[in-house]
């Protein structure tokens, strides 16, 4: 417990309760964790306070059953502490990608030909795109998204589902993850999007490729290794 931190009428006997406390709780930076593991050892006293507060805490825990966090709970953290994937390298790849390229290219044509017909003063609905970088299963993908028509398409650039496993994507929607469908082992696969769901996805919304069981993940939500994230872009 750092001076600034210490009330000013603690006796020295509740300093070293309180500081024992801390330590046990991992609170202290690493060097003063190393003094107090220095001053167990060779302070009895001291080491039976710790002892104390240990078994203390380990009460609290008989009441909380173990468990093991989603496989792609890192992943989703990551996303959301940073603005984007933590592989730029690999998104730069997939900015010169030739898959990339192709579906801008659709989507402007599209966008040409809603011009063509659209009433004048309507403004068109932007495709969206995402640059799907590799995580730790090494995929890279390219999602564009109509969102007039929740026509989503995904093309394959690297990655695939172990034998017996399949790929699924995901967005984040109101924080929570959505299955937005198994990805078949294909090069370029298309999904239709219920208009409820179609209507949540929009600019700088995150998704994911997941390798699951066959069938799909079983909780509702991402269970298995993430292989690409992305955000969708407003191009």
């Amino acid at each position: 417990m750092s001076a600034v931190d210490e009330p000013d009428d603690l006796t020295p006997t509740e300093r070293d309760a309180a500081l024992a406390g801390e330590y046990a709780l991992r609170l202290l930076d690493p060097a003063e964790e190393a003094a107090c593991a220095a001053r167990e050892a060779a302070d009895p006293a001291f080491a039976a306070e710790v002892a104390r507060w240990r078994a203390d805490l380990a009460e609290l825990d008989a009441g909380f059953a173990p468990v093991a966090p989603p496989a792609a709970l890192r992943a989703r953290i990551e996303a959301r502490l940073f603005a984007e994937p933590a592989e730029p390298s690999a998104l730069a790849r997939l900015w010169g990608s030739l898959a990339l390229w192709r579906g801008l290219t659709a989507a402007a044509a599209a966008a040409a030909v809603w011009l063509a017909v659209a009433p004048p003063g309507a403004a068109p609905e932007p495709d969206l795109v995402a640059a799907m970088g590799p995580r730790e299963g090494g995929g890279e993908f390219v999602a564009t998204f109509d969102p007039t028509t929740g026509r989503l398409v995904i093309t394959r650039l690297a990655g695939a589902a172990d034998a017996g496993r399949v790929l699924e994507l995901w967005a984040l929607v109101d924080q929570v993850p959505v299955s937005l469908g198994l990805l078949p082992d294909v090069p370029r696969a298309e999904i239709e999007l219920p208009p409820d769901l179609a209507q949540r996805l929009g600019d700088g919304t995150l998704v994911e490729v997941t390798e699951e069981p066959e069938g799909g993940s079983p909780t509702g939500g991402p269970t298995g290794t993430v292989l690409a994230l992305g955000y969708l872009r407003d191009i």
